[in-house]
């Protein structure tokens, strides 16, 4: 870092206490999430509602850059932020960083984004602490309560260099809180909203004795929701032990816990582009529907610093997810009789992946021709084994629209779920970094990382094994130039590849296609003025997807690799800080379109060159404001809008844009206790979050919550 921006960075936590004096005095009795032995990057939870782009981050690097210092976009989203709109769940956490957008649903396990023109966990990485769970049919479903996370970061484009294939759109990463080994703290939360929600949360850190240091986390969350049969429960749990043999060497071992029963509700049956009048708060699910996942991450981290210039990083892990589903998907209104048409019965039973592995990398600092150059190497070995029951999707069924009897799953189908293959997926990935300061204005950031898979298929019904290989490289190549040391400027190239499908649960009749390349150009400009108080930054890019999985036009029960896939845009974020407001914004604008794809359509295949790929929103943006209106005292307000999003990618149905506006007001009755009142979808607007050309997801209508937490 350079000397300016260090002495910068090192004075923010004062200037923030000065900024933030709520939120800041909050964050301060909850202790550090950094180690001991991180001293110059501790500022995590002191950050307030701040972004600052002096402090290190692992979003864009392994090598502890700053955004200010990563020729690449970069955005975080402080947890302090997070719990200060009172978010819920960490998809909307997410969704608060530019361009981000959710298109989750209960079938993706609801944390699916899109970014940059691409969507889904085959596109846009989602990691744990810089893991990813394998996404075995698509599906991730941890982390989801925000209520350890230390901080979200994302970046933005091509990011196969740092984790490898299905990374063409971005990566975000969810950082947890971690033991603090220099003093205890506690808190404890709770909360009560409407549709008899409720929030029971504790967290407790603190050194131990010896070396030892400790953290636990616990979130439980319930409530009925807003339509019928709509009741969700879910409980997630962490905890991790740190013991810290000397000061050169640390462990951290690490359980997450995460068990969700989401609300069984797939959807509200819509007629000429908007929900059926009266049927907004029905459920047409099954009465003995079932949703369920879980989730068990154990991890342990070492860190040895044999001398001030070199670490060596390694995670050893192991990932498991279950999954169960039991539901009719698929509603779709008839007028002539205003009834509804259940289809697609679905079961999914005692399907369960478990994943392991290791990550190992070193840095070393040193210079080269009398310059300051950081570089570092690593490896890392996976497996994964998934083991899928399904079933083949049929049975109808027909309710009133109006008056649904809900009726039982084997009512109208008998076909329930059987094993259907077993599927081993091996994984060999080396990667490098490398940054070299050229002088004080100019430096080079360089990556590159190659990956091998591996996969075995045992089909269970066909009683066969069929064996697949796909291998990639990607390389990033960036400049950044300071002209002053407020300013950088940067331009980057990179490349990544993504699987056609997730590589954890492909089909037999994929396993032989290679990964589908990309390529971006993106140049942008960062700033920070006034002491830190005002920073901004302003991205454009090019990013080309080449190989996509289309049918083949002489024979479309075929499949092929041909065709391409763009996004160009524009992302632009700020943060301003005077006196007594905070005001965040954010937002993008860019172009998606299909430049050569020939896809499936009915029985025969159709052009798409030029349309918008689905779930894809052209324009989307955030605002929120905080205002110290007296002592002790904050009022708030937080603006999300996202654009019209296309169901199919033949552009002929439509999502609806829209802007969903949240209120609240925040009083730290004394020191370490805090109560908020707040109100999201204050003007109860009617919008949806997901959908098809029959039927939509509705997000959540107006909803009071009160909550307090007592820290100490």
């Amino acid at each position: 870092m350079k000397p300016v921006l260090r002495a910068r960075a090192a004075a923010l936590p004062f200037a923030l206490a000065a900024a933030y004096p709520g939120l800041c005095a909050h964050a301060q009795t909850e202790g550090s999430a950094a180690p001991a032995t991180l001293s110059p990057v501790t500022v995590t939870e002191d950050r307030g509602v701040a972004t600052p782009l002096v402090l290190p981050s692992t979003a864009g690097s392994r090598l502890e850059l700053t955004p200010f210092e990563t020729p690449a976009s970069v955005a975080i989203v402080p947890g302090e932020l997070i719990r200060a709109l009172g978010t819920t769940s960490v998809i909307d956490a997410k969704t608060l960083a530019p361009g981000m957008s959710s298109a989750n649903s209960p079938g993706n396990g609801g944390n699916v984004l899109s970014a940059r023109g691409f969507t889904g966990v085959n596109s846009v990485k989602q990691l744990y602490n810089g893991l990813e769970l394998s996404n075995a049919g698509g599906v991730v479903s941890f982390p989801f309560d925000p209520w350890n996370v230390e901080r979200i970061e994302a970046l933005y484009g091509p990011a196969s260099v740092l984790y490898g294939a299905g990374a063409i759109g971005g990566a975000v990463n969810v950082v947890s809180k971690r033991p603090d080994p220099a003093q205890a703290s506690h808190e404890i939360g709770l909360g009560v909203g409407s549709d008899n929600a409720r929030h029971e949360a504790f967290s407790s850190t603190g050194p131990m004795g010896n070396g030892l240091s400790y953290r636990v986390d616990l979130s439980h969350r319930s409530a009925d929701n807003w339509v019928d049969r709509g009741a969700s429960d879910t409980l997630a749990a962490s905890a991790s032990l740190r013991y810290d043999l000397s000061p050169q060497l640390n462990f951290i071992l690490a359980a997450d816990y995460g068990r969700q029963k989401p609300m069984h509700y797939l959807g509200t049956p819509v007629f000429n582009g908007a929900p059926v009048p009266g049927t907004e708060t029905l459920n047409y699910n099954i009465a003995d529907s079932d949703l369920f996942f879980q989730d068990q991450w154990t991890t342990l981290d070492t860190e040895w610093k044999p001398s001030a210039d070199v670490t060596v990083h390694n995670t050893l892990y192991r990932l498991t997810h279950n999954r169960r589903y039991r539901d009719a998907t698929v509603f779709t209104y008839l007028p002539a009789t205003a009834s509804v048409r259940r289809s697609s019965y679905r079961d999914i039973s005692y399907s369960r992946q478990t994943q392991e592995g290791v990550n190992t990398y070193a840095r070393f600092q040193g210079r080269i021709a009398g310059m300051k150059n950081a570089f570092l190497a690593g490896f890392q070995l996976e497996r994964s084994f998934y083991n899928r029951f399904d079933n083949v999707r049929g049975g109808t069924s027909t309710v009133d629209a109006l008056h649904p009897v809900p009726g039982l799953y084997r009512d109208a189908w008998r076909g329930e779920s059987i094993p259907m293959y077993y599927l081993d997926l091996d994984r060999v990935g080396v990667f490098f970094e490398n940054h070299l300061t050229l002088s004080q204005r100019w430096s080079v950031v360089a990556g590159l990382r190659s990956d091998s898979y591996r996969t075995e298929r045992e089909d269970r019904q066909l009683r066969n094994t069929t064996r697949g290989k796909v291998s990639g490289t990607s390389g990033s190549l960036g400049v950044v130039f300071n002209p002053v040391p407020e300013v950088a400027l940067y331009g980057q190239i990179a490349t990544a590849q993504d699987p056609v499908t997730s590589l954890a649960s492909i089909g037999a009749n994929q396993q032989g296609f290679g990964l589908s390349q990309g390529r971006q150009i993106e140049f942008g400009l960062k700033q920070s003025l006034w002491g830190g108080r005002f920073d901004w930054t302003l991205a454009a890019y090019h990013l080309v997807k080449k190989d996509l999985l289309t049918a083949n036009l002489a024979n479309p029960t075929l499949q092929e690799q041909v065709g391409q896939q763009s996004s160009r845009g524009i992302e632009a974020s700020a943060s301003v800080r005077l006196g007594a407001w905070r005001v965040e914004v954010n937002g993008t604008v860019l172009d998606p379109k299909f430049d050569d794809f020939q896809a499936q359509v009915g029985s025969g295949t159709q052009q798409l060159a030029g349309k918008v790929p689905m779930t894809v929103p052209k324009r989307s943006a955030n605002l929120s404001a905080f205002w110290d209106f007296a002592p002790r005292w904050t009022a708030r307000t937080a603006l999300q809008y996202v654009g019209q999003r296309f169901v199919n990618n033949t552009n002929t149905a439509s999502l609806p844009s829209y802007t969903v506006v949240q209120a609240g007001v925040n009083w730290r009755a004394m020191p370490g206790m805090t109560l908020d009142l707040r109100v999201e979808n204050l003007f109860d607007k009617r919008y949806a979050t997901q959908g098809s050309e029959v039927q939509w997801i509705l997000g959540r209508p107006r909803t009071v919550w009160l909550t307090g937490t007592h820290a100490f």
